[in-house]
């Protein structure tokens, strides 16, 4: 797990890139984990410099969603499009389908996402982490971290959620995270510093991967 201390948001976005480049050029079938929120803009960009030819052997999935109609404004599926996210000739997986219900379309996720990794030569996630150490959707203390499931879904106050869980993020061949801000400085300095219980900390899952990078403006060798 490398830290990478930049201001320089580019330079993560470009290592994506980079990666993204190299498998696909290599023609591996790429699965590319997205996340919502602050990470948007950074997969607009790097998708942006992806050619057609090389869209052709890539999937791409969100790490969690917020459950409603398809396109409902909190949606992390809509504000991706929203933002000009062009798949090109990738495979584009959808999480929301319909008017589903919750666990129906809870079910439909865990599938998909099953079959996508099972798919996939190479599986390449993109986070961030919030400032409560939380990953993709999965709350500190929520039934996500319990779940024995692929895909979760829960009740919040502010959202029902679905997200990818543990079982699913020890899967990925590599992670780039993307964690800006000062807000972020406390659960950063803890999951480099500390061995946090999973459940309190649910980003501590980043250990068990083979490759993580970790673009940050807080902590880590400066470049």
């Amino acid at each position: 797990m490398q830290f990478i201390n930049t201001d320089d948001r580019a330079y993560g976005a470009s290592a994506l890139r980079t990666r993204l480049t190299t498998e696909l050029d290599a023609k591996r079938r790429v699965l590319w984990l997205v996340s919502g929120g602050s990470n948007i803009e950074i997969s607009v960009a790097v998708m942006n410099e992806l050619t057609n030819e090389q869209s052709k052997l890539l999937s791409v999935l969100l790490t969690d969603e917020r459950h409603g109609v398809v396109n409902h404004s909190d949606s992390n599926g809509a504000q991706l499009l929203a933002a000009g996210f062009d798949h090109k000739l990738a495979t584009l997986i959808p999480v929301l389908v319909g008017d589903r219900d919750l666990e129906t379309t809870r079910r439909s996720y865990d599938h998909d996402a099953i079959a996508s990794f099972a798919a996939a030569e190479i599986v390449i996630g993109q986070f961030g982490i919030g400032a409560d150490g939380h990953i993709a959707g999965i709350l500190p203390e929520s039934s996500a971290v319990h779940s024995p499931e692929f895909v979760a879904a829960y009740k919040t106050e502010q959202y029902d959620r679905l997200t990818l869980t543990s079982h699913a993020i020890k899967r990925l061949s590599v992670a780039y995270v993307f964690a800006y801000g000062t807000d972020k400085f406390v659960a950063l300095e803890r999951l480099l510093n500390e061995t946090i219980p999973y459940a309190e900390q649910p980003s501590q899952i980043l250990k068990e991967l083979p490759e993580v990078y970790i673009f940050n403006d807080q902590i880590g060798e400066s470049l």
